[in-house]
């Protein structure tokens, strides 16, 4: 996943350069996109017939993306970063890989506030991110969880956060399981 983030990055960097570049250079910037838009196909394409090649891979991704809010970037993504979960004994040891766990910050004034640790996985972390937003409307439990902390004054940043940890954990307990998500068994642990 990381080859075609990378991918990503570079077209979207060519397309900022087209918008401000001389005539001269346009038709040159517009081949060089259309070489990156290749690629980024070609890999995604990669990634997506070795995860379809595998049994537990392709079992695993299933499982993922029953989760709202879980796509197929991110599944790839958690597959590909975290694979197996049995090395992990609870969720708070994949969220502590990730570096979503909270850390006690005192320092002079700021005496009892806590942050996230970021110690963890950075590519991981920006993986979660988007889907965590798209799960605070999609996803029951975690729309849930927002609404509580929107209803405590913590909402944006320190929403956004717990709605990514709480994702991972959700995708944690369905890999662990190997039961398909559903939201009446997630309310209940």
């Amino acid at each position: 996943m990381r080859n075609s983030c990378n991918l990503e990055k570079v077209k979207r960097m060519h397309e900022n350069r087209q918008s401000v570049a001389d005539a001269i250079v346009q038709s040159s910037l517009i081949e060089i996109i259309d070489v990156l838009k290749q690629q980024i196909q070609t890999t995604k394409e990669k990634i997506r017939n070795h995860i379809n090649s595998d049994p537990d891979l392709k079992k695993n991704k299933a499982l993922l993306e029953s989760i709202p809010g879980i796509g197929e970037i991110l599944s790839a993504s958690l597959l590909a970063y975290i694979g197996n979960m049995s090395k992990f004994s609870n969720s708070k040891e994949v969220v502590a890989y990730v570096g979503l766990n909270p850390k006690l910050h005192e320092s002079g004034l700021f005496k009892g506030r806590s942050r996230l640790s970021k110690r963890g996985h950075t590519e991981l972390r920006k993986a979660l991110y988007m889907p965590a937003l798209s799960a605070i409307s999609c996803n029951p439990i975690i729309k849930a969880q927002w609404q509580r902390l929107v209803s405590r004054h913590k909402g944006g940043k320190v929403g956004i956060c717990a709605a990514m940890r709480k994702l991972l954990q959700l995708a944690y307990g369905v890999l662990k399981s190997g039961i398909p998500f559903d939201e009446n068994i997630a309310l209940v642990s």
